[in-house]
């Protein structure tokens, strides 16, 4: 057998993974997610549907049609998002009065307290990122960021 014993991380070679661009914003998205489990799990909320009720709160009476647009995701897997929001009190749907085939989706007030409460965190880890970039202009790097998902986006 081959095999090492690897005493700390450091001692394992990662140099070709970590010049890769890809992976090191991989390794960013899943440091800032691991840090805001914790605290997002004691609200009882994902960072998906974070992401989902900030939609709602920006764009009162959005079709679901909409958000399959936004997110790429097919029907039946969105439905059973906006379904958990729904079944925990934290969006209405009202049917659209000019086409009652489509559910107008709004925060109610106890996802907007949400909301709130999960923006808090969110808030502080950004300031926490931008420290780590400290003397890097923030709108560089979220232009650069803009720029490769509109390069990979698949539309």
């Amino acid at each position: 057998k081959n095999t090492r014993n690897m005493e700390s991380m450091d001692e394992i070679n990662l140099t070709q993974l970590t010049d890769y661009l890809g992976y090191q914003l991989r390794q960013a998205q899943t440091a800032s997610f691991r840090e805001l489990s914790a605290p997002f799990r004691e609200l009882n909320v994902t960072p998906g549907e974070f992401s989902l009720m900030t939609i709602f709160k920006l764009n009162p009476g959005i079709r679901q049609t909409d958000l399959l647009r936004i997110y790429q995701l097919d029907k039946s897997t969105m439905s059973v998002a906006v379904k958990r929001l729904v079944g925990r009190g934290l969006v209405c749907q009202d049917q659209k009065p000019d086409d009652r085939r489509f559910h107008a989706l709004s925060l109610t007030l106890r996802g907007r307290k949400l909301l709130a409460a999960a923006t808090e965190l969110v808030d502080a880890q950004e300031r926490l990122m931008e420290k780590a970039l400290a003397g890097i202009d923030r709108d560089l790097v979220m232009e650069a960021l803009r720029r490769i998902v509109d390069e990979l986006r698949q539309d």
